[in-house]
């Protein structure tokens, strides 16, 4: 199989010739933005050999107002799409796309409604709902249609899916009834934009101590979450509750960070044990360190052909 064959066996239960694997990093500074992006972007591509590509986005997220007061979100306006803030983002998916040619799928990084929020307030957001959640909740709205725009251009330029980061789920941030009531509502503006769209949409949920189970409705072709926290249910649950392709099982600060070879291979192979080599995608919990050794990268993800498949 080539990689988009792989990563659609996986993604339709069918069992593909090796469980396919992908990783990512935040690349340094000096290569987050423009043609330095593109070419980071292209370059770990040829040393990893992932079967699929993440696309970073290193673009927080920017409103024509500033957010210092709760009552500020109310008055929000976003940048418009043909702003550079949009575009430039749009031109480092194209170049990349275009450059790929249909080697392998793409999914793009869109940050939850509530994460861009922390973003242009400075942090403030959990504060300022606590405060004033009909405020935060009309400025989140707007936030939620402007990135719902961005995540169908994303498509339209040559992403193949988005991958959602969905932050704000943590037990202990909020209670069930706000999360359900001012965070939930706007991730799903997002995802049911590109729902029937994306080929590859990856719902990442953030953080550990997280109420999963509220999570098992969105939609996504693709869940991803920190399975090996300590307060997060393990993959094997996760199959269960999300019921669809499960991209995970490496502890993105663990072995693939500091193992050898031997470990790497076996900590995979292990995963694999557990899970079934039937819908499942071979990532880490979350984004790895900028400092991560390539050379390890590749060795999980080569780790998985010489997994014994069977039938």
């Amino acid at each position: 199989m080539n990689k988009i064959q792989r990563v659609r066996a996986a993604l339709e239960g069918k069992l593909p010739d090796r469980v396919p694997a992908s990783f990512w990093f935040h690349f340094p500074t000096s290569q987050a933005h423009g043609e330095e992006s593109v070419q980071a972007h292209l370059e770990f591509f040829r040393q990893a050999d992932p079967d699929f590509l993440k696309i970073m986005n290193e673009h927080p997220y920017r409103v024509v107002t500033p957010i210092k007061n709760p009552a500020d979100w109310r008055k929000i306006r976003p940048a418009p799409l043909e702003s550079s803030f949009y575009q430039e983002q749009l031109d480092e998916i194209k170049m990349i796309t275009d450059e790929l040619a249909g080697t392998c799928l793409t999914t793009t990084t869109i940050f939850n409604p509530f994460s861009s929020g922390n973003h242009a307030a400075n942090r403030l957001v959990t504060e300022h709902l606590k405060a004033d959640p009909v405020s935060v909740n009309i400025g989140l709205g707007t936030i939620a249609e402007s990135l719902a725009e961005f995540a169908l251009a994303c498509l339209e330029v040559g992403a193949d899916g988005i991958y959602f980061s969905a932050q704000g789920g943590e037990a202990d941030r909020f209670e069930e009834y706000e999360f359900l009531d001012f965070i939930k509502p706007h991730d799903l503006t997002v995802l049911n934009a590109v729902k029937d769209k994306g080929e590859l949409n990856i719902l990442h949920i953030c953080r550990d101590n997280v109420r999963l189970h509220l999570y098992s409705n969105y939609p996504g072709t693709v869940v991803n979450w920190a399975a090996t926290a300590p307060q997060n249910i393990p993959l094997t649950a996760g199959k269960k509750l999300f019921d669809r392709t499960i991209l995970g099982g490496m502890d993105n600060q663990g072995v693939i960070v500091e193992g050898d070879q031997k470990a790497i291979t076996h900590r995979v192979h292990e995963i694999i044990d557990d899970f079934g080599p039937k819908n499942l995608i071979l990532g880490a919990d979350c984004t790895l360190p900028t400092e991560v050794n390539i050379d390890h990268i590749r060795t999980a993800i080569e780790a998985t052909a010489t997994y014994p498949m069977g039938n």
